[in-house]
């Protein structure tokens, strides 16, 4: 009987999925382990490619989009982070013939001495897909069968028995079918909300609708100031031009009648500027005193046990005490800010050019997804509440030449950013049918802004429920998945807890609003009518949908990781 394994989306991370599960079942026949004409695996798409996903694929983004990774970071093959890199090294030339100058356009001078290379977008989705006939021809010739599924999208999933039944539609047609598994990988990406109101964009891609959409000489409001919020400038920008005067500075010339914008947000913080790392190890925020840590505390962490570790190791780079409302509130103008994280990106804060707060922040990311999932529940409250965007901001730096391009922008006089604070409304004006921004000014005074058209950059909604699809609502309706998280009171993470109804006391709950799974194997967790909590044996979850518990599960490296968890897992059934 052929054991079935379906993946529900055809981007990045099926990618990465498909790949990883041909090259074990491969080792595992080798072995006379396994028989892999026993195997199929289904993935369903509702574009008509896979690969790219929508982040890079160029009907969606425009060549001067690039990744905000270092491509060195970016590979999707198990243990091989550098393969993106190196794919982009060997297809040089033929790169450049259909991006031509794409080296020189992305990156421009290299003051850092280090290679971290950013390409267009578009230039991954070519790897992506490369990447993904490679792991289709490699299955094909060990005899595993891979059927390929576009245009469809996967509308419900209904276990029965060990099995789970998939309703699928033909979207072409609205034909929809079923089709039956062993096994379900819920891999769908980003998701944005449905708002139909009139010149509010409630995503900026594709970047050529948004182009289009939006008028010469109109003003535009910008929601939100992370890297996606630059790249809706940058595309809005788009009929100007950018050059280097003779001091080497980036000026920004812009076309007649150019839009305007204002870029709100409610601390108004810039993403950092990415620069050289330095030699210094972490001697307090390491993997030995995060274990050490671990074991004394049975597993549970404090937001203050670890903030103490990087206080010290901070403090002991720089030689002084951290002004740390500096760091979650910067004072200043955010032409001065972002001014002064170009001069750091470029002549580092450290002896040697380094940038030290990044070399100590750096060291800590193969470790970010363990601590998130440690602490208490109390505690990642807290920090979803008060520190993300301070985290992001430090953690999801920016490549200089946007950067750039930002900080020319605004010393044009075309952007301003503006802080919302925490109470403030968006609401549309019926009279004008434009858009008005209230909020409280820098002196406490409320102050209204008003635009006829609006941009929502600050990407998906946290909660699944703002999930537009049909699978997403039949799955929280029929309770298949779960967007809260609960724990017992001094509970592992990870444990099964078998918790029983109306023992509230013993129980600890967060509402993450991303579908809750068991970290070890990104299987699916439950609350049962009788509060048992139970694992799925049949459906998995990755990515975008699961953020809310793992914090970096839309990054490349959280990504790579959580599918070979899986392949891992599902090896393990099938021999």
């Amino acid at each position: 009987m052929q054991f079935n394994f379906a993946i529900i989306g055809g981007g990045l991370t099926a990618t990465a999925m498909l790949y990883r599960m041909v090259q074990l079942v491969r080792q595992k026949t080798r072995q006379d382990r396994l028989d892999p004409a026993k195997i199929g695996i289904q993935i369903y798409e509702k574009q008509d490619t896979f690969g790219p996903g929508f982040p890079h694929s160029d009907r969606f983004v425009l060549p001067f989009h690039i990744t905000n990774m270092c491509a060195a970071d970016m590979g999707i093959l198990h243990g091989d982070p550098g393969d993106f890199q190196n794919w982009v090294d060997q297809n040089s030339e033929r790169l450049n013939s259909r991006y031509p100058g794409f080296r020189d356009t992305c990156f421009g001078p290299d003051p850092t001495g280090q290679v971290c290379n950013h390409y267009p977008r578009a230039i991954m989705g070519e790897y992506l897909k490369t990447r993904f006939k490679e792991a289709l021809h490699m299955a094909r010739a060990l005899g595993l069968a891979v059927g390929l599924y576009p245009g469809r999208e996967v509308i419900d999933l209904k276990p029965y028995g060990d099995r789970i039944s998939l309703s699928i539609k033909t979207l072409g047609t609205g034909v929809v079918f079923s089709s039956d598994a062993d096994r379900v990988l819920l891999a769908t990406g980003h998701w944005f909300e449905n708002d139909e109101r009139d010149r509010y964009f409630a995503s900026p891609w594709p970047a050529e609708k948004l182009l289009s959409s939006i008028p010469r000489g109109a003003e535009v409001a910008v929601i939100g100031t992370s890297l996606s919020a630059i790249e809706t400038l940058l595309t809005l920008t788009s009929d100007g031009k950018f050059s280097r005067a003779q001091t080497g500075e980036l000026q920004f010339t812009p076309a007649e009648g150019s839009r305007r914008f204002c870029i709100y947000s409610r601390r108004g913080l810039i993403p950092k500027v990415r620069g050289k790392m330095g030699e210094r190890r972490n001697r307090f925020l390491n993997r030995e005193k995060l274990d050490r840590l671990l074991a004394e505390n049975r597993g549970k962490l404090t937001l203050e046990a670890v903030f103490n570790l990087l206080n010290s190791d901070l403090e002991e780079a720089y030689g002084r005490p951290i002004d740390w409302q500096e760091v979650i509130n910067p004072t200043g103008n955010p032409d001065d800010l972002l001014q002064g994280y170009l001069e750091d990106a470029v002549n580092g804060d450290g002896p040697h050019g380094e940038i030290i707060w990044q070399t100590v922040l750096h060291q800590t990311f193969d470790m970010v997804r363990e601590i998130y999932l440690n602490l208490t529940l109390e505690d990642r409250k807290r920090f979803d509440k008060h520190y993300t965007s301070v985290f992001f901001t430090h953690a999801a730096t920016q490549p200089s030449v946007n950067a750039e391009k930002l900080l020319a922008l605004m010393r044009t006089g075309i952007v301003q950013v503006v802080k919302l604070g925490q109470d403030y409304r968006l609401v549309q004006n019926q009279e004008t049918q434009g858009f008005d921004f209230i909020y409280r000014d820098m002196q406490g005074k409320w102050k209204k802004d008003i635009y006829q058209y609006v941009v929502n950059a600050r990407g998906q909604k946290r909660s699944l429920e703002k999930n537009p699809s049909v699978l997403a609502a039949n799955l929280i309706q029929s309770g298949t998945v779960q967007i809260k998280e609960v724990k017992s009171v001094g509970s592992l993470v990870g444990a099964d807890l078998g918790v029983a109804s109306g023992s509230a006391a013993a129980v600890d709950s967060y509402n993450t609003g991303s579908i809750w799974i068991d970290p070890a194997t990104h299987r699916v967790k439950q609350v049962g009518p009788d509060g048992t909590i139970t694992t799925s044996n049949a459906i998995y979850a990755v990515g975008a949908m699961t953020r809310g518990q793992i914090i970096n599960a839309s990054m490349v490296s959280g990504i790579v990781e959580a599918t070979s968890r899986i392949a891992d897992d599902l090896i393990k059934d099938l021999v």
